[in-house]
């Protein structure tokens, strides 16, 4: 059981709690939602604010994942990342563009995460 992300999801919203599992750890395919998402971000295909409107779970979803799974490198380039504050953004900054590298990178291995082999 994973009290750190139960504990960020209830605070942000008890509906967030929806993409746990059975563990009450973060679900695969949301896990792979979160990761599509950066990349397109990064990619600028979609912008922060059409991401809001498209899944605005995306904002409160992240954060708790890098408390619950992430490093402190990625933990430290969250706090540069603006457009996680100001969704309404159309483009992103250095800050956030180095942040959503180390999320992706991070996603990436949410399944060695899981099964303790990182």
């Amino acid at each position: 059981m994973n009290s750190l992300l139960v504990t960020n999801l209830a605070a942000a919203d008890e509906r967030l709690l929806f993409y746990l599992d059975e563990d009450d750890e973060m679900m695969f395919d949301t896990v792979e939602r979160l990761h599509s998402y950066a990349l397109a971000l990064l990619d600028a295909t979609i912008t922060p604010a059409y991401l809001a409107t498209k899944w605005s779970g995306w904002f409160d979803l992240v954060p708790a994942f890098v408390v619950a799974y992430g490093t402190e490198e990625l933990q430290r380039a969250q706090r540069g990342a603006d457009f996680l504050r100001q969704r309404d953004v159309a483009a992103l900054t250095e800050g956030d563009r180095t942040f959503l590298q180390a999320l992706a990178l991070r996603l990436d291995v949410y399944p060695e995460i899981r099964t303790g082999q990182e």
